[in-house]
């Protein structure tokens, strides 16, 4: 009798039939700002866009942001438009901040999105599988203009179509003055970045959950044929298109009593992003040897580490450079002659041996020295066992390079921290990037959170880099840093929502 009453094994449990579901039906909504219609750097420059819900959950996964940009620019004194190309971004680039907020609590913030997206995520995990990948996130469809270049569908004889679909870096041509593009994207931060469907229906209706995104001034966009007219580049027709699974009452019923059952709060676990900026000096104060950079987080469960070197002056630029709008420089980075680096937390450094850096050390040329830090880089955003874990845009050629510089083809960019001539005359090639990562994985499978604790002990965090003997230049450089981290979202019986990391 005991041994009837045994659970069998699946493989011959043949009463196991059906698979375990409710009735649901899925649906697509869009959702609309609440604050305007048109929006621009100088003008409207926030964006709100509530999302709510009565009786189907929100599926993220499946989920974008869609709106349509106006080239309004036109050259002074020149009957001819001032066209524009994005940077590596795409669709992101005009977005500076995003954030999360319910009831007046901000549950997610991601500061720097555009450089986060345009100097690390897109680079490494842009792939030439998908031959059109680009194209489909940051143009909704290759080629998709009223008239120019690009209508037919990559008609420019001066530019191979792969390149543009697959980079989005142009001369400052794809985007004619007085055309309009539609753009797409997901977007990555906070409570989106899970994978379990978000229950609206247990959410207060009157104070839903609400995506916030922030114009970052034009010239931070990408690269224009001439000087912009702030307030000229004009997002409309924005909205977020949500994948919704409509459930019958009896299922939400059910998440009530889970919730309540839980102690009066339903709990979802997601991963999200902070930004720190700190600056090096350069010149005579910039020498090699050790430098420290704070990195000022609080955090249960750090997962990664990613940052990039940027300089804010053009002086060492080829001209120089009159202004940001000639260049792109939100993706662009350098690699400060790193001879090495870690990450220290407390009195503990991460990874124990330092992570050989691409700088210049003991006469060693940096294009020889790549491997660790890419390596690390993708085992740091997780691709290292893919078949191209750097993706199509950083690989052995072009991270930590200058594509297309004059003097030295292929070599470091080192001391070029934001620009020069390689960012307009080469424009159409990838390139010029060098982010850099730490996977901080602490592989505690029985914890709910497994990364670096760096708030329990309020340990201050430094990223370490020791600099070779080349200094980092004679510009100063800012160090941007992401740091992400596990957060833990908790939907309550007030209908509140809200979060611990």
């Amino acid at each position: 009798m005991e041994a009837m009453e045994r659970k069998m094994p699946s493989s011959i449990d043949y009463s196991d039939v059906l698979p375990l579901s409710v009735p649901a039906v899925s649906r697509r909504r869009k959702f609309f700002p609440v604050n305007g219609g048109e929006f621009s750097d100088i003008g409207n420059n926030e964006i709100r866009i509530p999302i709510h819900s009565t009786n189907a959950l929100l599926d993220a996964e499946h989920s974008y942001l869609d709106f349509t940009l106006t080239n309004n620019n036109i050259a002074a004194g020149n009957p001819g438009a001032v066209n524009f190309s994005p940077d590596l971004g795409g669709a992101a680039m005009y977005f500076s901040r995003v954030r999360i907020e319910q009831q007046g609590k901000v549950l997610s913030d991601t500061q720097e999105y555009n450089r986060l997206m345009a100097s690390v995520l897109n680079p490494l995990c842009e792939t030439g599988g998908g031959r059109l990948a680009g194209t489909i996130r940051d143009f909704t469809m290759g080629g998709q203009r009223q008239a120019g270049p690009n209508d037919t569908p990559f008609g420019n004889a001066a530019r191979r179509g792969d390149r543009v679909a697959l980079c989005n870096h142009g001369g400052g041509d794809l985007v004619d003055g007085q055309q309009s593009i539609r753009l797409s994207m997901p977007l990555i931060t906070g409570l989106f970045t899970q994978d379990k469907l978000i229950p609206l229906p247990l959410v207060d209706k009157n104070n839903p959950i609400t995506i916030v995104l922030n114009l970052d001034v034009i010239a931070n966009y990408g690269l224009y044929s001439a000087l912009p007219l702030p307030g000229s580049m004009v997002i409309s027709k924005i909205c977020y298109n949500a994948q919704l699974v409509e459930v019958g009452g009896d299922v939400i019923q059910q998440f009530s009593m889970m919730r309540d059952m839980m102690g009066g709060q339903l709990a979802l676990a997601g991963q999200d992003w902070e930004h720190n900026s700190s600056n090096l000096q350069g010149g005579a104060g910039g020498g090699g040897g050790e430098r420290v950079v704070p990195i000022p987080i609080r955090k249960r469960s750090i997962k990664s580490l990613f940052w990039v070197a940027n300089s804010e002056s053009l002086a060492n630029t080829f001209g120089p450079l009159a202004g940001f709008h000639l260049c792109y420089n939100k993706s662009f980075s350098g690699t400060c002659n790193i001879d090495s680096y870690q990450l220290k937390v407390g009195s503990v450094v991460y990874p124990p041996t330092a992570i050989e850096g691409p700088g210049d050390s003991a006469g060693a040329p940096s294009q020889l020295r790549r491997g660790e830090s890419i390596m690390e880089l993708c085992k740091a955003i997780g691709t290292l066992s893919f078949a191209a874990p750097s993706g199509r845009i950083l690989n052995t050629l072009t991270y930590c390079g200058d594509a297309a510089s004059a003097v030295a083809p292929q070599t470091a960019s080192g001391d070029n921290g934001v620009g020069g001539a390689t960012l307009v005359l080469d424009a159409n090639e990838p390139g010029c990037c060098a982010p850099f990562g730490l996977d901080l994985e602490s592989f505690q499978h029985t914890a709910i959170q497994s990364g670096v604790d760096s708030e329990t002990m309020a340990m201050q965090t430094n990223l370490i880099l020791n600099i070779g003997a080349a200094t980092i230049g004679a510009e100063d450089k800012t160090i941007h840093t992401w740091t992400c981290y596990d957060k833990q979202y908790y939907f309550n019986a007030d209908g509140s929502v809200s979060m611990s990391d």
